[in-house]
Order: structure tokens, then C-alpha cells, then sequence
């Protein structure tokens, strides 16, 4: 395939080169470069705004938007014969001929400004990937952002999207369904010179007391919460009361995962040690009372580990812990539970993903990960992978990454079996990291397809929460906010409407209350899904919730 990349002059950035690189690494590409006539810079007050984020905050040089002219000035110019595809990036208004043209709009508007508009205005972030091979129906991708109160964060998060998208479409067949959710355009939107001065001295401002209110109250940080209810999940109940458990004052708690072995029940957690600047994984015992003992560290490693999806497999109990600063996913295995573990195999090496859930499948195994994509965060990227046995080899899903939303891709959970459905918890990052669990219905999955619907919502309040899991009664969650002391929080689920848009995520919840046990827990007049009939769930989903 023949590809010409038209960019500006005046702004050859990182994430070009990113694109350009990804695409010649594909066999039978073949990539040149030609430059726009007029060259439309990025304003001066914005390039003067990264170099101050860069020295208030450390922010590294060689991001999305590092000015790299030499390696992309070095690419070959354009046959003089159409090409196949134009990836249009330069707004220029005299493009080379090709069959198939792809041009990018950030919030609606093109180039890199449209991102700090956004941010600037306070919008959720959007790419839309117009492309002449199906003009009535873009190309959607909707990117998180690590901070969304420094533009070069955002920036790197979105423009990674940006070229994440850019690939799906042009490996995807055109006549395929779109694996993420359309939505419709948002208006561009416009940011002068002096409010883009008082945004960014207003973060800095923010940051600053948020860093005094850490000083004062010792801040926000993670804890878990947990209940025992053989009876009804919080699903079927619809609000729910949770125990609290905080870490001590030099470490926080997340990422439950519950498990009950030999009448004992035990919760799976990643304790984050500040003295180390890294998780670990701990096991927290919950006695018949619903008392809970301290955690107490089974697994570390010099990188970090949390979510630590503990399962049982073939008369063995594993565990899967995310590992993605070592750039792998490894299966540990108990040899003494649950205090030893032993690392197995290498599911996956070479791969920076997050938050690997296991899911067997019509006598397949999958797994759902999120992985980091050049600087974008990870919370926005879903994809899946397949094998006939749990220790692999484990293959790529025809149409990954099958999902770049913040607000439905990365797991927060083992997937439950619930009302006739299988049910994936998903964080929704849309606003910024764990904001919330949303429940997906899986309507779709097989080697090249995959679907799923936004069906319900975890609320804890003030507090985030981004960690659902049930097994054997024992439901847990975790929270994040001002819980230092918190001995108590009351949590509710909620479905969403049935008629919710698909472009808004988050969607309309219906009144409370939403269903009595027993009740079905979708929306009224919703068909079941055929992939939703009789699933084969690993042991963590096993149990009816």
C-alpha cells in the first residue's frame, strides 16, 4: 500500500514520526512525505505554554509534540501517480491524489490546537478520523489524559489515540462494524491568547493546594471496601453499605479481588508502598464475623504489580497480576496458598498492559488488557487476546486495539455472569483515572468481532471507584478520596436507560430504585445477546455474580 503523510513545514512533530514508523513497519507499506505550500505554526503562546509546563512540572522533552524535523524531512517525496491512501495532517488546502484520503479532527478542530482547546474548555476528548472511503460515518476514537490540567499530557495522550486510530482504520476493512462507539461532532471551539495564560497559571495554582490540602489532611488515596451477602449483590440490591479498610500511612490499598479457599475467604490486593514508590500484592483474611486482619505482602518484584486477578484453573490457583512496568503478562502460580507464588510462564512479553482479565469462552481462553500505546495512558486503549490453553500461545484479536474510548475500555474486574448476560466491569477514565465502574454487556466476541453495551453504573458519592469484584458471596470494591478514618461508605448501582445515546458513555440513569433481587438486571425490552447465553467463566466470575 502506498501511503503519502501531508504535513506542515512549521510543525513536524514526534507523533508524525510515530505514525510514519508504525506504518512502514507493516509489510508491503510504503510511506513517503510531501509538505503543505502554507505553513500554519502552532501560535506562539502555546509553544511558550509547553516550554513553562515543561519547567513547572518536569514534563519530558521528547513527547508527542517535540519538534523533530530532521527524521521526517528525510522521508521520500510522493510518486507522481495517485496514491493509495493521503493521511491528511498538514489542513492543507492542495493534498497529493489518492483513492482513499484520512484527515483527523481534534474536538472538531484540525491539528494539535484543537486538543488545547479542549482542555482549556473543559471538554472530554475526541478524535474523529474522517475518511472518503466512509463519509457518512467517522472513524471515533475518545482519548483519556493522564493530567488533564497540563496540555503537553494531554497532548501526548491524545495524538497516541490519534495514530492508534489512524492504524485501525487503515487495517480494518472498510465494510466492517465499528468496534467502538460513534459519536456525533462536537463543536470546535476557540481559545484565545489570554485565557490559554490564566488556564495554565490557574492549574499551577490548583496543583499547588491540592499539594498543601496532602500537607494538612494527608490527602486522597485508594482503600478497599468489602461486604459478605450470600443472598444479593449490590447488582440485585441496587445500594449496599461496605466495610472500609485503609492502608497504614505509608502505603494505600486498591485492586480487590476476593477468593475463598478451604471455608476461608481472603481479599487479593495491591498495596502500594511509598517508601518503594511501587505496588506489591498482599492477602487480606476476612473471618466468619466479616472482621478483616491487616494485609500482609505474598508477591513482589523491583517493578511494580497490582490487580492481582486470582483464579483457580485445573486443580491449581493462579494468579495474573498487572505487570506492565516490566512490559509483560506473567502467570504466577500458588505453592503455598496464599502466602507463596511461583511465576509460571509468560502469557505475553514485549507488551506494556494493564490490568489483564482472563475470561474462558467457548472452550477458549480470552484475556482483556490495556496496553500503553507510544504516551498515551493506557486507560483508554482495550485489547483482547485468544488461546486454546491458559498457558498460551495467546494471539492478537483481528481488529486491536477493539476499543479507544477513557470511558469503556479498561477492565475493572473479572467479567460476572448476571441476569442471563455476561457483565465486564470497565473504569471509566472519560474525566480522569477511575472515576467511575460502568457494567458493559458483552453482546459480541469471537476472533474478529467484538461488541459490548453500557448497561449499568457503580456510585460511591464523593469517592471514585475503578475495582468490582464478587465470588462466594464476599463483594468488594475500592474507593478513592479523602478515606483515611472511613469506617463505613454506602454504594449503589444504577442502570442506564435503554434509550442512552451511544456517544455518551456515561448515559441517563434510570430512577431509583432500579430493581429488586431477582429482578432481571438489564433494561426492559432489551434482547439478550446470543454470546451472552450459557458463558464458561473463569472461577472468578463463576458464582452467579
Amino acid at each position: 500500500m502506498r501511503i503519502c503523510l501531508s504535513l506542515d513545514p512549521s510543525r513536524l512533530m514526534r507523533w508524525h514520526l510515530w505514525l510514519a514508523e508504525a506504518l512502514a513497519d507493516v509489510p508491503g507499506n510504503d510511506v513517503s512525505c510531501a509538505f503543505a505550500a502554507r505553513c500554519r505554526p502552532l501560535p506562539l503562546i502555546f509553544r511558550l505554554l509547553l516550554e513553562l509546563e515543561r519547567l513547572l512540572y518536569g514534563y519530558r522533552v521528547n513527547g508527542a509534540t517535540y519538534s523533530i524535523e530532521a527524521s521526517l524531512l528525510s522521508l521520500p517525496p510522493p510518486p507522481a501517480d495517485q496514491m493509495d491512501v493521503v493521511i491528511d495532517l498538514s489542513g492543507g488546502e492542495r493534498l497529493p491524489s489518492g483513492r482513499r484520503v484520512l484527515t483527523p479532527l481534534f474536538n472538531g478542530l484540525p491539528g494539535e490546537i484543537g486538543v488545547m482547546a479542549a482542555l482549556a474548555n473543559d471538554q472530554d476528548l475526541l478524535v474523529e478520523l474522517h475518511d472518503t472511503a466512509r463519509p457518512s460515518q467517522p472513524w471515533i476514537a475518545r482519548p483519556a489524559s493522564v493530567d488533564r490540567e497540563v496540555f503537553a499530557a494531554g497532548l501526548d495522550s491524545v495524538l497516541s489515540c490519534a495514530v492508534a486510530l489512524i492504524l485501525k482504520a487503515l487495517r480494518e476493512e472498510t465494510s466492517s462494524a465499528q468496534s467502538g462507539v460513534p459519536g456525533s461532532p462536537m463543536a470546535a471551539s476557540s481559545l484565545g491568547v489570554l485565557s490559554a495564560i490564566v488556564w495554565d497559571i490557574g492549574r499551577a495554582a490548583s496543583k499547588a493546594i491540592d499539594l498543601l490540602d496532602t500537607l494538612a489532611r494527608g490527602g486522597r488515596s485508594w482503600g478497599i471496601g468489602w461486604r459478605s451477602d450470600q443472598a444479593a449483590s449490590l447488582l440485585d440490591k441496587g445500594e449496599a453499605a461496605f466495610s472500609v479498610l485503609t492502608g497504614d500511612t505509608g502505603s494505600f490499598l486498591a485492586d480487590p479481588f476476593p477468593f475463598r479457599h478451604q471455608g476461608q475467604d481472603f481479599i487479593f490486593v495491591e498495596q502500594y508502598l511509598y517508601s518503594k514508590n511501587r505496588g506489591c500484592i498482599a492477602v487480606v483474611t476476612v473471618d466468619r464475623s466479616g472482621i478483616a486482619g491487616a494485609p500482609q505482602i505474598v508477591l513482589e518484584e523491583p517493578h511494580h504489580l497490582s490487580y492481582p486477578f486470582v483464579f483457580e484453573q485445573d486443580g491449581q490457583i493462579w494468579m495474573i497480576p498487572e505487570s506492565g512496568a516490566a512490559r509483560n503478562v506473567s502467570l504466577y502460580r500458588a505453592v503455598d496458598f496464599p502466602y507463596r507464588w511461583t511465576r509460571e510462564a509468560y502469557l505475553l512479553e514485549g507488551i506494556e498492559g494493564y490490568d489483564t482479565t482472563p475470561l474462558r469462552h467457548k472452550g477458549g481462553f480470552w484475556f482483556f488488557v490495556s496496553p500503553r500505546l507510544w504516551r498515551s495512558t493506557s486507560w483508554d486503549v482495550l485489547s483482547l487476546y485468544r488461546a486454546e490453553s491458559l498457558t498460551g500461545p495467546w494471539t492478537s484479536h483481528a481488529a486491536n486495539p477493539v476499543l479507544l474510548d477513557a470511558a469503556l475500555s479498561r477492565p475493572a474486574g473479572a467479567v460476572i455472569q448476571h441476569g442471563g448476560c455476561m457483565l465486564r466491569p470497565v473504569q471509566d477514565c472519560a474525566r480522569g483515572y477511575g472515576g467511575a465502574v460502568t457494567f458493559c454487556r458483552i453482546d459480541a466476541l469471537g476472533a474478529s468481532e467484538f461488541a459490548q453495551t453500557p448497561v449499568g453504573r457503580i456510585w460511591s458519592g464523593a469517592f471514585r471507584c475503578h475495582t468490582y469484584n464478587r465470588r462466594s458471596g464476599l463483594e468488594v470494591i475500592d474507593l478513592f478520596g479523602h478515606v483515611r478514618g472511613l469506617r463505613q461508605v454506602t454504594t449503589s448501582y444504577r442502570l442506564l436507560a435503554p434509550d442512552a445515546p451511544a456517544s455518551a458513555p456515561h448515559g441517563r440513569l434510570l430512577p431509583w430504585p432500579i430493581a429488586r433481587p431477582g429482578e432481571l438486571a438489564w433494561p426492559v425490552g432489551q434482547a439478550r445477546s446470543a454470546a451472552c447465553e450459557g458463558p464458561d467463566v473463569l472461577d472468578p466470575s463463576r458464582a452467579r455474580d
